[in-house]
């Protein structure tokens, strides 16, 4: 697994301090190589030396002097204290936090859990990831940034494993009373997940986030000015949004979005479908592409087919018009009508402004 820098542009964090609890789990991991890459220091606990040594063969040539590996159980107030105590006293502070804390817990539907599962899947989690925000976040640098890493179940229902997603729910809802709570003193992102591939997790689907990618995202937030906020890391459109809005909260502005409806002829629906899918992988690749999805109306009689396109700048757009100009004559053979050119629009204001 290896960082594409191309996506964070060089951005450099050397002597910036960040501590990853959660580091050597399959998102952690990727947390971790983003962050050496950047330049910073950072700081991963794990339970044992044995653990230690084994995280930093994975990381391979990645682990370098910058990699700062302690044994030490951050899972209560006291541990989180005391890590928090002696990373200030071996580098001087703590810049940063990312904590991809947790595990994936299923098996029972609520109302056939028993006390131990109480325990381990909500209470032992929620009480880790409160117990490094409050040792942490007050001794973050004015610079700083907290990353919650939490999974998509924190907003939609997984049954049988709805324990997990009350205890990610609850993580959403620490980083927005932080947000209020602490307003400019503290930039606190909940970075929300669907699948994601990692060492242990491949077989993740078309177009799923990396780890690294996440790493990357985080990075982007640290290094950035932005105010905390949720951000939403289901797919490489969410990814390249996230941190084109976190390395410049304007550069938005720029943006366009275009809308498109086409009409297929009667028995050709599912060959206009098929090639718009065959197309939708190479045009979320192109460079400046935030956004492609293509919906189908309600009509099941004689559907029409709504295109939704954004890109970073108008000169993106025209860019993307010059390479699809070759499969416009295959997308109007299977349309009831010729295509008409996209409407354009400009960039969300909610998004421009922060909300």
């Amino acid at each position: 697994m290896s960082t594409n820098h191309s996506r964070l542009g060089g951005l450099d964090l050397s002597g910036r301090r960040v501590l990853v609890p959660g580091g050597t789990g399959g998102v952690g991991e990727g947390v971790v190589r983003s962050y050496l890459a950047a330049g910073a220091d950072v700081v991963v606990p794990t339970r044992t030396e044995q653990r230690a040594e084994e995280f930093r063969t994975v990381l391979g040539d990645a682990a370098t002097a910058r990699l700062h590996l302690v044994v030490h159980d951050y899972s209560t107030f006291t541990g989180a204290e005391r890590l928090a105590a002696e990373m200030k006293r071996n580098l001087g502070g703590i810049d940063d936090v990312v904590a991809p804390i947790g595990g994936f817990w299923s098996g029972r539907r609520l109302w056939e859990i028993g006390e131990s599962d109480w325990q381990a899947a909500f209470v032992e989690l929620a009480t880790a990831h409160a117990a490094v925000m409050r040792a942490c976040l007050p001794h973050l640098s004015s610079s700083g940034a907290y990353c919650l890493i939490v999974g998509e179940s924190a907003v939609t229902p997984v049954p049988t494993a709805g324990l997990v997603g009350m205890e990610q729910s609850a993580l959403l809802m620490m980083q927005r009373v932080l947000t209020a709570e602490r307003g400019g003193q503290s930039r606190v992102f909940a970075l929300v997940l669907g699948p994601v591939r990692t060492r242990f997790a491949t077989d993740t689907g078309s177009g799923s986030v990396s780890a690294d990618e996440v790493g990357d995202v985080a990075v982007a937030a640290s290094a950035g000015s932005l105010p905390g906020r949720e951000i939403q890391l289901r797919d490489q459109g969410d990814v390249r949004r996230a941190i084109a809005l976190l390395r410049d909260g304007t550069s938005r502005a720029e943006a366009v979005v275009t809308m498109s409806t086409m009409r297929p002829k009667r028995g050709r629906e599912s060959e206009l479908l098929d090639l718009l899918r065959e197309l939708a992988a190479q045009i979320r690749a192109e460079p400046g592409c935030l956004r492609y999805s293509a919906h189908l109306t309600h009509d099941a009689d004689h559907p029409t087919v709504l295109i939704l396109m954004e890109f970073e700048s108008r000169a993106a757009f025209e860019a993307h018009s010059a390479r699809i100009a070759d499969q416009v004559p295959r997308i109007g053979a299977l349309l009831e009508t010729p295509a008409a050119p996209p409407a354009l629009f400009g960039s969300d204001v909610a998004t421009v402004s922060g909300a």
